[in-house]
């Protein structure tokens, strides 16, 4: 992002660092739209945030950058993938994970591990290929057409795995309504109780 050039790599890490500390805080996934608002002009006015965007950008642009930057990554971030990843969560259920679930304990990552949406190919105990999307169940979306153009390009089975982080519970009437898709679409969905990482430690800057 063209605006990450103007910040000098301490600014720019103090600055996510107290933003995710924030945003985790906040349960930012469990947020309505109107609170995830209300929460980018706190912290265009926080002078930990936007305050130290000041010198590098107007205000306007100190949310845009916040919301198309850090938050927009938020979620990749918090499992370990993406470009800001360093200041997410390390730990905790990763993609390893996901995968023995879905396809057994003796399953093989194959490759690289996407990250829009996370995913990756996966080769099980037998030889079997498979591809393998997982997010929380607002991606459901993403994760559908990926899964659905994988396994007509690759002719493999996809699976989609709808992870839940602690205290979130997908609603019966949404899960009914995801598992009706993905039988129409002929793909495999899994839930998962998803273990947080410990997070970044915030690092003191004068």
């Amino acid at each position: 992002m063209t605006r990450d050039l103007l910040l000098p790599a301490a600014v720019r890490a103090e600055v996510v660092t107290t933003l995710y500390a924030d945003a985790s805080q906040l349960g930012w996934a469990t947020l309505t739209p109107q609170a995830k608002t209300t929460a980018f002009s706190r912290w265009v006015a926080d002078p930990r945030i936007g305050g130290r965007l000041a010198g590098y950008m107007t205000p306007e642009q100190a949310r845009l950058w916040i919301t198309d930057g850090p938050m927009k990554e938020y979620a990749r971030a918090m499992r370990g993938l993406g470009r800001f990843a360093e200041f997410g969560r390390q730990g905790g259920t990763g993609p390893a994970d996901i995968v023995a679930h879905v396809l057994g304990a003796d399953a093989k990552i194959q490759g690289n591990v996407g990250t829009k949406p996370p995913h990756c190919r996966a080769t099980t105990k037998d030889g079997n290929n498979a591809y393998v999307t997982w997010g929380d169940a607002s991606s459901f979306k993403h994760l559908l057409w990926a899964a659905l153009r994988a396994s007509v390009e690759g002719r493999i089975p996809g699976h989609i795995v709808v992870l839940e982080p602690p205290g979130t519970v997908t609603p019966t009437a949404t899960a009914n309504s995801h598992r009706a898709i993905t039988d129409r679409c002929g793909l495999t969905l899994h839930y998962l109780r998803e273990v947080l990482g410990r997070p970044t430690e915030t690092t003191e800057t004068s």
